[in-house]
């Protein structure tokens, strides 16, 4: 591998890193650094695109994943017992209603796929959200991580192409 190589290499890897850091943890913003690596990249945006995508696609498969085994843990077994005998008061009943309807939105089969969709180009509904609700309905992991990464491939390159048209 020659130089040019070896630097296209190494922005896939550090790209694919910070996909999965941005994809677990909300405050690292996958979009600022691919704009930023656009504006400082040494080879082509492609391998910051591929690794980000990438690696947001593993990390919501991780927190999808994490919401469906979750519950077989025995400390969130214990967690929702305890939470059960508590009074619910007027906010959570609110609260559990909301969530209840999202649940059988995302669950839906006409719409839960087009909702993960939508999460993924634009970001709203935010897709750390959808990747949890979708996680506690019975949506196929493998749909779910085609259309995640489907859909943050066209969000990466849209944010790409804007960055060389600022930057030639």
């Amino acid at each position: 591998m020659d130089a040019w190589g070896w630097a296209e290499l190494g922005e896939l890897v550090t790209s694919f890193g910070y996909g999965i850091l941005s994809a677990l943890v909300p405050l690292a913003n996958a979009e600022g650094y691919v704009l930023v690596s656009g504006l400082s990249s040494i080879g082509h945006a492609a391998p910051v695109v591929a690794g980000v995508t990438l690696g947001q696609t593993l990390g919501k498969v991780l927190l999808f994943l994490g919401v469906r085994r979750g519950r077989q843990f025995p400390f969130v077994r214990h967690q929702r017992a305890r939470l059960r005998s508590h009074p619910v008061g007027p906010a959570r009943r609110r609260f559990r209603r909301t969530i209840a309807a999202l649940l059988r939105l995302v669950g839906e089969k006409r719409w839960g796929l087009p909702i993960v969709l939508l999460a993924a180009v634009t970001g709203f509904p935010p897709l750390y959200a959808v990747a949890l609700l979708a996680g506690a309905t019975r949506m196929r992991l493998g749909w779910f991580a085609a259309v995640v990464l489907v859909g943050r491939t066209v969000r990466f390159v849209l944010v790409a192409r804007g960055v060389a048209v600022l930057h030639p």
